[in-house]
Parts: structure tokens; sequence; C-alpha cells
């Protein structure tokens, strides 16, 4: 045998194709199981009540809703996005001419689906997750809770401040006025030369009428943009923070954010809650918050709505680690992981020695003096509060030397979660004298005080509960649950850049990644799943 192998099928040779499309896929291919997914009892109630969205006795048959909600996710799954990628493999890929049983909607038909049925598209997330709560895929035993930024669909050039909108906003308006001006002169001149009956008359839609609308347009957008504006400076006084006074004008609602790789761009804040069983999405959220704290309690909020329970356990990074959120986990029965605001990635771990230290502090024993340098330092590069042991007996503090802080004053002041109530503790002679007092005490002779709020009783028991070996054994779960996610959803689906803009549309693009998510998970577990359908 010599020579390079011979072409099967040369183009110029006339073959007879099979029948039947049904026989173009293999019969264990993943788009029978997906396609049977969406036909099933699990789906039927959703989309019998979307079926009544629609008027079918005029005009040209729409597509059926589970066809374009199909071709949507399936594409999801497959790394199409896009409604001109969609509709482009409609045509080309066999699997989605299969799923789609040859029908070919355009882009703007996909994109104007999304646009229109947010809502309906976003209790697919919940049928999806009954689904893989009946074939016992999610335990609820420990859900790991984080969030990421994702880049808007706006780029930094698109970021103006108050200064420049409102100054641009002027200008539009001075032309808008002139341009009104000239529209209602060429009009009074028109009809007053042909009179109203004349055939071209109120139908122009080129010249000055096409250049106001454009300018309208781009008013609209400015002036939403100077509203976000206010509405974020009015959120962040009443919690006493300042906001930058900037925005996108491309996409308000997003908010400049900084991202892991300390770009500062227009990006929107994508929350999930992850079960550790299989990985499954129990709840996900947008918002335009640049931090993580205070999404814990609502998101476990709505695991509870979509799931019907609470999980036995929670973890979390330490921006979710505020008063209100701990006290909340208690009152629900939430056994919490969440490490102290702040603290490094190793000290969470548990593996430092400043954590061993610490842990001798708690026990009351004496730092000596090669360990004072491994106790954690706060922002002002002083002795961090929790180096200091509260004894609730006699309501004293105690620092690693011994000495006694004693109750001195109360004060109160506002936190983005609320108002924290302070009472304060120190003026302890010893300081002046004291070997440590240079990292310790900003000025020695008035002594080290350290304050106590209504919620540190929280922060205490869940910093005992960190300190030991399983739970930090418990917090490490989000290693294999929700950060794993999140890598799978930006590099594996390739959602890095949000295609929509606004929160609603943005949220409900989030919920159909997750949507695809799971489905991913219900067609690993077929067998599983298959028998509860």
């Amino acid at each position: 045998m010599s020579g390079f192998r011979q072409p099967e099928c040369p183009r110029e040779q006339m073959v007879l194709w099979t029948q039947r499309l049904d026989d173009a896929l293999p019969a264990d291919h993943p788009v029978r199981h997906f396609e049977f997914l969406l036909r099933s009892s699990a789906f039927a109630e959703t989309f019998a009540d979307w079926e009544n969205d629609y008027v079918l006795v005029e005009g040209k048959p729409p597509y059926h809703p589970r066809d374009l909600a199909g071709l949507y996710l399936y594409g999801m799954m497959n790394r199409i996005r896009s409604s001109r990628q969609l509709e482009a493999s409609s045509y080309n890929r066999l699997d989605l001419i299969w799923l789609l049983q040859g029908q070919h909607p355009d882009h703007s038909t996909i994109a104007d689906f999304v646009k229109r049925h947010g809502p309906r598209l976003r209790q697919l997330f919940r049928d999806t997750l009954r689904v893989l709560l009946k074939a016992k895929l999610v335990k609820l035993d420990h859900v790991a809770v984080d969030g990421t930024k994702v880049e808007a669909d706006a780029g930094r050039n698109s970021i103006r401040s108050q200064e420049t909108i409102e100054a641009e906003l002027a200008g539009l308006d001075a032309r808008i006025d002139a341009l009104e001006q000239e529209w209602q002169e060429n009009e009074s001149r028109e009809t007053s030369l042909f009179g109203a009956d004349a055939p071209w008359a109120s139908k122009q839609t080129g010249g000055p009428r096409q250049q106001l609308a454009r300018l309208e347009r781009r008013q609209a957008k400015l002036r939403k943009a100077l509203a976000e504006i206010g509405r974020r400076q009015a959120e962040s006084s009443a919690s006493g923070r300042e906001v930058k006074a900037i925005a996108s004008v491309t996409d308000p609602e997003s908010r400049v954010m900084k991202d892991k790789a300390g770009r500062r761009k227009p990006n929107y804040n994508m929350q999930l809650v992850v079960d550790t069983e299989q990985g499954a999405i129990l709840a996900h959220d947008v918002s335009d918050a640049a931090e993580d704290s205070g999404q814990l309690t609502p998101m476990l909020e709505q695991v509870s709505t979509n799931c019907g329970q609470l999980p036995g356990e929670a973890s979390a990074d330490s921006q979710y680690n505020t008063g209100p959120e701990l006290a909340w986990l208690e009152e629900k029965e939430v056994v919490g992981h969440l490490p102290d605001c702040g603290t490094s990635s190793q000290e969470r771990d548990g593996d430092s020695v400043a954590e061993k230290v610490l842990r001798k502090v708690t026990r009351g024993e004496r730092v000596t003096a090669e360990e004072w340098a491994a106790l954690p330092r706060d922002t002002t590069k002083l002795l961090s509060r929790v180096a200091f042991r509260y004894d609730a007996r006699t309501d004293e503090y105690i620092c690693p030397a011994g000495q006694r802080l004693r109750y001195f004053r109360q004060s109160q002041d506002v936190k983005k979660w609320g108002t924290a109530y302070r009472r304060h503790y120190g003026r302890c002679a010893a300081c002046a004298g004291c070997a440590q007092a240079s990292i310790c005490c900003r000025r020695p002779e008035a002594g080290r005080s350290v304050t106590r709020d209504q919620y540190e009783s929280q922060r205490e028991r869940m910093r005992s509960r960190m300190s030991t070996e399983l739970g930090r054994a418990r917090y490490r779960l989000r290693r294999q649950t929700v950060e794993p996610r999140f890598g799978q959803i930006k590099s594996h689906l390739g959602v890095r850049r949000l295609l929509h803009r606004g929160l609603t549309a943005v949220k409900t693009e989030w919920a159909l990644v997750c949507t695809a998510v799971n489905i991913g998970i219900v067609l690993q577990h077929w067998r599983a799943v298959a028998g509860v359908l």
C-alpha cells in the first residue's frame, strides 16, 4: 500500500442522504436527553402558561416558546450565546437542526424573545432545580455563597463624570430645541404652500426629524446616568460612605468596579449559591453593588424559596461577614462558616502563625515576646482588636499582655449594614510602660482602647468555630463548589462579558446561564434523573 488516503466522498459524487433527520444523530446524543427534558412534566406547566401569552388567531404563526427557549439554553451550554450565532447554528449545526426540526429563526426574533419573556425564562431555572431536588442531586447539607464581577456591555470609554454628563446634556437640550423649532417651521411652511392634505405631510422621516430622534435617545441615556448617580449617592450617604459621581452612558445601570486584575470598568456583581452534593446552583442574583456585604441573607432566603427549606450549613467569604448576617444565621439555625473580614487566605485556612497565637490568646495564655510580632494588625499597622479577649463575667477586655481594659463610654456610628451601638473599653494605666506599646497604642500615655458593638458576641462565636479544624475544613468546601462554578461559567461557557444592558435584562441573562449549568448537571446524571421525569 502506498500513497495518501483518498476522499471517502468526493464533492462531485452524487449521494443519497438519509430520509429521516432523526437518523442523523446517535441514539445517546445529549440533545435527545435535553429535548426529552424540555417536553417532560417538569416543564409542562410553565410552557402551558407560556402559550397563553400568544395570540394565534391572526398573523404569521409564531415559534413555540419551547423551541426558542431550548435553542437559547442549548446554545448557552455549547458556548453559543449571541442571537446571530444562534441563527447561524440553526443552519450549520446538526444537533440544533435536529432540536428545532429544521426551523431557522432569525436573530431579531431570538433577541426579541429573550427581551419580551424574561420572567418566563427565569422560571425555567426553578423548574430545572425541582428536577435536581426530586432526583436527590441536591442535599442542602452545605451551601457556598460567593460573588464575581462580570463585565457589562459597555466599554471603559463610556464612563463619564457627573459634570461632563450635565454639560453634554445642556448642549443636547439646546440642539433638540433648535431642531424642534426647525421642524415646526418646515411643517408650517409646507402646510402654507401645499396644504395639510399633501401626500408627504406628516410622513417625513429624514432630515431634522431623524436627527431629533437620535438626539432624544442620547438625551434619555444621559438623564438615566444622572439618575443612577443620584441614587447611588443617596444610598452611600445613608452609610456614611462617599462614591464617585461617575456612570457609564452606554449602560447606566452598570457600575464601575475593580476586577481581580485591578482594572476599573463597568461591571455587574453576580451572586451564586451552590450546593456541595453535585455543584448545583440553588440561587442567583445580580446587583450593582461593588461589595458582597449584605448579600448573604437575601441569597439564602432565595434558597429557601426555591428549595422549600434553608440549608444546614453555609460558607461565604469574609466580605459577607457582617453583624446582622451572623445574627440572622443564628436566628434561622444555619451553621455559618465565615472568616473575619480582612483576613488573608492563609489565615482563613488556619495555617498561619498568627492563627496559632490567636488561639493561645483565646485560651487566656500569656503571649511571649516572639509571638507578639505574629499577632494580626489592622489597617493602621497596630495590633488588631481580635487579639484582645473579652471577659463576659466582668465586662472587660484582656490584652495579650494580661492587662484589663474597662468600659468607660458608649457611642454609635452608621455602617453600611445599619447603626452600630458601641461600648468603649480602655484607659489602662499600664499601657504607658508596656514594652509592646509601640505596636499596640497610637498614644501609649492615653492607653489602648477597644470597641464592642451589639453583634460582637455573634462574631466571637463565629471566630471560635473558624478556629477549629472542622470549621476550616467546612469553609474550604467553597474550593470545590462555588469557585469552580464561576470558573466553568467564565472559561467553559465563555461568559466574561454580558450581552444585554440594564439590570433587568442582565438578571434574565444570568438566570439563563445558571439554568444551562444546572441542565448540564441533569444530563451528566441522566440515569438518576430519567426515573423522576
